[in-house]
């Protein structure tokens, strides 16, 4: 089909129906629909997946750090502590709270050496097959608790490890009475320092006049790349997948007989971000029901579940008016591009079997901004300047850098015309090659079939 010379190619005719139309085919399309409810199920399914794994890991912690002796099979258990630390020998010689079953240690057969009370080659040689020996030696910086038993030992492994389990929690509760260390005053000194490389006294300032911490900043970069790269790259899939189908199925050359370029192309890109963001928004909201239950419904207990257990929609909350505005606009400026970049890579396949290289292509740029800034530009507020203002790293980075104190508005909104210039200029890049790509069958790759399209 020739193109007509005086044909407006930026014109938005049949922009509507095509809209409407890839809304309307998308949700007949049972592979996407399937997909959309499996991701909403996912991201509401999430928070009760974190807090049954949280409550598994932490039963099978206390199941391990409170193993009793009457689990170990043993005749006699000797203990001897080489550490600066008295052990309790009462503490350690626990009554038998039921009859003790045959075969399985008696309290009664515990045997405490504290530190120069005994010599460890003498009790290792004097061990018999039913003994086992548990030595508790100071390293440099910590503590090991060794299980031994004698080379024609009868004692079973799982044995063997119920009672090392069994001497190191009752060593840890002996460090903390004697230290007089509650549990909140022991995670406060076994919490690590966090130390940053500040190398003047205006970079020093300036850390201290940020608007949240490095760790509260780190958790919002996390939070709002995520967003980004993930329907970003359901975006990309579904626009790729979309147009190729139009083309192979031949349903593209007769949108095109009353559709302008620009307009399809459009329509096309902003249908299905509509779908792929509908979407996120409903898996979120559905998330944030589901642990309302969990809260005030079921009742559970969730100190011990992640905060990072799904999306996190306080980001649109947290910070106001403005956090909302400057996070939606580079949210819908961030999804029009990679979604216009998708469109012009889809057109460009003449076969199925295309499609994977073209969406990892968008993959790929989409996983660059997000690795880079989670991994390098959010760590020092110099690489927050440059990554606002590099693409394709600024539109994951520059929102976030702005709201956590580490650019200027000026700055951010230079960020925001850089990525309305790289839009405009896909949009153009479109405009000039979409009806052509979709007409063709060329073979030749794909970056070549874009750039020959747009001299034409």
């Amino acid at each position: 089909m020739k193109q007509n010379s005086k044909e407006n190619i930026y014109s938005l005719i049949g922009f509507g129906k095509v809209f409407r139309f890839t809304l309307k085919q998308t949700l007949k399309n049972k592979g996407f629909v399937v997909a959309a409810v499996m991701m909403i199920f996912m991201m509401g399914m999430m928070k009760p997946l974190m807090y049954f794994m949280s409550k598994s890991t932490q039963n099978s912690s206390q199941r391990m750090m409170s193993a009793s002796i009457s689990e170990v099979e043993a005749a006699r258990l000797f203990i001897y502590n080489e550490t600066d630390y008295t052990i309790d020998k009462e503490m350690m010689n626990p009554p038998a709270t039921e009859p003790v079953k045959a075969g399985f240690l008696d309290p009664k057969n515990i045997t405490i050496y504290n530190k120069d009370e005994a010599k460890e080659d003498e009790l290792i040689a004097g061990l018999t097959a039913k003994d086992i020996l548990v030595v508790i030696r100071p390293e440099i910086m910590s503590y090991t608790v060794n299980g031994i038993i004698a080379d024609a030992s009868d004692i079973s492994v799982k044995s063997l490890d119920n009672a090392t389990s069994y001497v190191e929690k009752m060593f840890t509760d002996t460090r903390k009475s004697q230290m007089s260390l509650d549990d909140d005053t022991l995670k406060s000194v076994s919490a690590g320092v966090s130390m940053n490389d500040v190398a003047t006294a205006t970079e020093f300032h300036n850390e201290k006049d940020f608007t949240m911490s490095q760790s509260e900043f780190n958790g919002l970069i996390l939070g709002f790349c995520l967003i980004i790269m993930v329907v970003s790259s359901l975006s990309a899939s579904y626009i790729i997948s979309s147009v190729n189908e139009e083309k192979t199925s031949k349903l593209a050359e007769t949108l095109l007989v009353s559709v302008r370029p620009m307009a399809l192309l459009l329509g096309k890109v902003l249908g299905m971000l509509i779908f792929v963001a509908g979407t996120i928004v409903i898996g979120g909201l559905t998330s944030y029901i589901v642990d309302f239950l969990m809260h005030n419904v079921m009742k559970l207990d969730m100190s011990g579940v992640t905060q990072q257990s799904g999306i996190n929609l306080a980001i649109f909350t947290g910070y106001g008016a403005k956090g909302l505005a400057v996070f939606f606009v580079e949210i819908v400026i961030a999804l029009l591009t990679f979604g216009v970049l998708s469109g012009i890579m889809g057109s460009a396949c003449s076969k199925t079997e295309d499609q994977q290289n073209a969406t990892t292509g968008v993959m790929m740029i989409t996983m660059i901004g997000y690795l880079g800034c989670v991994m390098y530009f959010g760590m020092k507020s110099d690489m927050a300047l440059l990554g606002s203002l590099i693409p394709p790293f600024s539109f994951f980075m520059a929102p976030v850098a702005y709201i956590g104190g580490r650019i200027s508005l000026g700055i951010l909104l230079a960020s925001f015309a850089s990525q309305i210039a790289i839009l405009i200029g896909l949009l153009v890049l479109g405009a000039k090659t979409y009806r052509n790509l979709l007409l063709s069958d060329s073979s030749r790759p794909k970056l070549a079939s874009i750039f020959a399209a747009a001299k034409n």
